[in-house]
């Protein structure tokens, strides 16, 4: 994807720049060129000259090609001022030298997008010190933010000789903006530090073709239509933002050419997936499942081992009933929804055994549970009856009478038997409406009717007084 050896005109690296608190200027610089040679010079700290000796920098081995040829390194300025371009550095000392960071990047990005094993691999020394060393970044945003590398080394130091370094991460790979950096690190130390500085050679960046893979773990071996399930699985590679990981069930011979979805899950990475075995799953002792993904699209091994899916018991759908109070006796399982099975046993709200037919007489309002033993693995099923009773209404009982001419205005509802409620309505012998007083000489003759309305499901309730003279 990426090599820079250095050696031609324009090298793919920014020297100098600001990044990661960085300066472009200081007491040391970043050089390009193919200078090893040392030599000495003089530094002029507080007024007072000072000699130094820069040694030569060690030659390159034959695994870097060209060998000895045009490097990336640090240097120190003095050093430069004076003509010696090998790799140095100046250490900070806190009075003549000042403490500094210093970095180079790439100047381009390269895209790892569907690649895996991204390594990146550079040739290096740098012997530093306590508080000098270098490091290695990268970023995956075009050069804006930086992330430290610090597996498998940190801070390079301690190695005045060439040496290689390969660094692979899972997160170089996909990635469609990705470049690397180095910074030296100079702090201050009293105890100062060794050269050579920081160098670098020969680096790559490389990947391989992704490969996607999908591996279905175990599942149950026994499961029941109907039944929810956990599949687990392996994600292996790398899957795009927004890829949908999907459970599938084969046919009861183990055949996924007309697979059935039973879960999914939008993921990138290996997980586990809530799914159900369908109801009206055919029984049968071959089914299989495994995991497909969609981008990329992925179809995972199966769960490798038979599966056997049996007919659970089925208590029927649950179901509420509202009847009036008045209604006659009547059997319970037909109000279940579905096609439960028979022989199944009820219980009342209060959990105790009965017989399956409900009596608005002597039986107490609530829900009544139908469950159906287990089959096999297949645990019991269960479902209610809830039965709500309305207390129909009442308008009386019928009377008939004789009124004499001269009797007094009266109350209609007084002339009922038993116990009317007062909230119905009168009408008269002609079908108009009627109030509640009858007054003699006045009021027409004949048949007059009270309805109270009931309350759904129950019907009105009527009651009917009839007078004569």
């Amino acid at each position: 994807l990426f090599t820079e050896d250095f050696e031609g005109p324009q090298p793919a690296f920014i020297l100098n720049t600001t990044d990661v608190g960085s300066v472009q200027n200081g007491s040391n610089t970043w050089l390009l060129n193919d200078v090893y040679a040392g030599g000495g010079g003089d530094v002029i700290c507080s007024g007072i000259p000072i000699n130094f000796t820069i040694p030569s920098t060690p030659g390159q081995p034959a695994g870097i090609v060209p060998a000895n040829g045009s490097y990336l390194h640090t240097a120190a300025t003095e050093a430069v001022a004076d003509g010696i371009l090998c790799c140095s550095f100046a250490s900070a000392d806190g009075f003549c030298t000042n403490p500094g960071n210093h970095f180079t990047r790439m100047d381009q990005d390269v895209s790892t997008v569907g690649l895996s094993g991204t390594t990146f691999s550079f040739w290096w020394l740098c012997n530093g010190g306590n508080s000098i060393y270098g490091e290695v970044y990268y970023s995956t945003d075009g050069g804006s933010s930086w992330n430290l590398i610090t597996t498998p080394i940190a801070q390079y130091r301690n190695q005045p000789t060439w040496t290689q370094q390969s660094i692979s991460l899972a997160a170089f790979d996909g990635q469609p903006t990705l470049r690397f950096g180095f910074r030296f690190v100079n702090g201050t130390s009293l105890l100062g530090g060794q050269d050579p500085g920081f160098g670098i050679d020969d680096v790559r960046i490389e990947a391989q073709p992704q490969v996607n893979a999908l591996v279905t773990l175990a599942v149950p071996v026994q499961l029941c239509a109907g039944q929810a399930v956990t599949i687990g699985y392996d994600a292996q590679g790398t899957y795009q933002a927004g890829n949908v990981f999907t459970a599938e069930l084969s046919d009861a011979t183990g055949s996924f050419a007309a697979p059935v979805a039973i879960g999914s899950v939008m993921s990138t990475t290996s997980g586990t997936i809530a799914g159900t075995i369908p109801p009206g799953t055919p029984v049968g002792a071959g089914y299989r499942v495994r995991v497909v993904s969609d981008l990329p699209a992925v179809t995972g091994s199966d769960n490798g081992t038979d599966i056997t899916v049996a007919l659970p018991p089925n208590a029927g759908i649950s179901a509420q009933v509202t009847l009036c109070a008045n209604t006659a006796a009547f059997p319970l399982l037909p109000q279940l929804g579905g096609t439960p099975d028979p022989g199944g046993v009820w219980t009342d709200p209060q959990g105790n055994v009965m017989n399956g037919m409900f009596d608005p007489q002597t039986s107490t309002p609530g829900c009544y549970t139908y469950t159906v033993s287990g089959i096999g693995f297949c645990s019991a099923a269960s479902a209610q009856v809830c039965v709500i009773l309305v207390q129909p209404s009442q308008a009386g009982t019928d009377f008939s009478d004789t009124v004499c001419t001269n009797d007094a205005t009266f109350q209609l509802l007084d002339l009922l038997g038993g116990s009317p409620q007062t909230f119905g309505s009168w009408t008269g012998p002609g079908g108009a409406a009627h109030g509640p007083m009858f007054q003699v000489g006045v009021d027409a003759l004949g048949c007059y009717i009270y309805v109270v309305p009931g309350i759904a499901p129950c019907p009105d309730d009527l009651a009917v007084v009839c007078i004569q003279a």
